[in-house]
């Protein structure tokens, strides 16, 4: 297996062997080395191929925290690969001159408020007392000027009680008003200064480390710049673009065949989401697919998803399972049965790696030939 393995490697889109119903028994049957060798026909694949597709590991939960407002950078928690839990602060800016700018909107709200209150003061004395103002110039004793004045101004319209009631009350209900809206004002600032202070420092959104910072403290920033990435990898996913073609062989939460790099053996994984969009350059569709928790991988690594390819032109390759193989050095071969019964070595030209226990041929054996299925490690070739 681990020869096998060191079969030639190709970037992009890989095509091998996949599933043959009919040889997925041999591999369950040679479960020992010291099993009876026994003859098998080869046959051609029949029902297609396989398609080996590149990708990346990837977290499942990660997210780009940025810059809300411009500022300094006053604080940087961690570096890479620091943990963190849910709330602790990432990356904090200066405050220090909106913290001034929020105690001097407190100051002003404060005094908002109090005049808000001593107009309605003032307008609930002027109910309870009408004419006050005018009183209170002497003292409320009537005054020599008023007795002459007095039938003057009610000739003119002037000095009617209801109407000077009636005004007095109105320019203080003004005064209310406007004072009202002084202390709504005061406290939408406070707000926006408290909202600036809440922006000013970035948090973990929840249990994770840093993948990278791009900030370092002393830096200026402005909305909208990166300053960490923060990612959840103890669930991690392959990424990878699916021809479109192939999408109607996966299916979200059906399994499938993968790799990762530097594995011997591939390992399930499960169909999380396929993107409703295609790419229309690469007539590509992104997936995700789950790997298993007790899987050991990190993210960015490279990662191969083996799917079903329909498609493939490989059926009529001859197909013979993986424990037929036999290594000379680098290269694979396998014992040919000839009809008296004597064996022959024959080297052959196999495609990539094989897929749920079997294999292509290209070259040296063809359909109908008779081979060892499982040749033991002290078989040899007759003489």
């Amino acid at each position: 297996m681990n020869h096998f393995l060191k079969s030639v490697v190709y970037t992009g889109i890989i095509v091998i062997g996949s599933h043959f119903p009919g040889y997925v028994a041999w591999a369950d049957e040679m479960t020992s080395a010291e099993a009876k060798p026994r003859v098998i026909t080869v046959t051609s694949g029949g029902a297609g191929g396989s398609l080996v597709l590149g990708g990346t590991v990837v977290p499942e939960k990660i997210v780009n925290l940025t810059a809300q407002m411009p500022g300094d950078v006053d604080f940087v928690a961690g570096s890479e690969g620091d943990a963190f839990k849910q709330g602790q602060a990432l990356i904090a800016l200066d405050t220090q001159s909106l913290r001034a700018k929020r105690e001097q909107a407190v100051s002003q709200l404060a005094s908002a408020e109090a005049a808000y209150r001593n107009s309605l003061v003032q307008y609930e004395h002027e109910l309870r007392n009408p004419n006050s103002q005018a009183n209170s110039m002497l003292g409320g004793a009537p005054s020599l000027f008023g007795m002459f004045s007095d039938p003057a101004r009610s000739m003119m319209g002037q000095g009617n009680p209801g109407l000077e009631r009636h005004s007095n009350l109105y320019g203080q209900g003004v005064q209310i008003e406007t004072a009202r809206n002084s202390v709504d004002q005061a406290r939408a600032a406070l707000r926006e200064l408290d909202e600036s202070l809440e922006n000013a420092v970035s948090y973990a959104p929840f249990d994770g480390v840093i993948l990278k910072r791009m900030v370092e403290q002393g830096d200026i920033v402005q909305p909208g710049m990166p300053l960490v990435s923060f990612a959840d990898i103890t669930r991690l996913q392959i990424r990878v673009e699916v021809p479109t073609r192939l999408l109607k062989v996966i299916k979200a939460g059906g399994t499938i065949q993968a790799k990762l790099d530097g594995a011997a053996q591939p390992v399930n994984v499960v169909v999380d989401r396929i993107f409703p969009m295609a790419d229309a350059g690469g007539h590509t569709t992104t997936a995700k697919f789950d790997l298993p928790q007790a899987i050991e991988a990190h993210s960015g690594m490279y990662a191969e998803i083996i799917l079903p390819d329909p498609d493939s032109r490989k059926s009529a390759l001859p197909v013979i399972p993986e424990s037929a193989i036999v290594w000379r050095g680098s290269m694979p071969a396998v014992f040919q049965v000839a009809d008296n019964g004597s064996l022959k070595l024959r080297l052959i030209r196999i495609d990539e790696l094989p897929a749920n226990g079997v294999v292509h041929v290209i070259s040296g054996i063809k359909v109908g030939d008779n081979i060892l299925a499982n040749p033991a490690s002290n078989t040899r070739a007759s003489q």
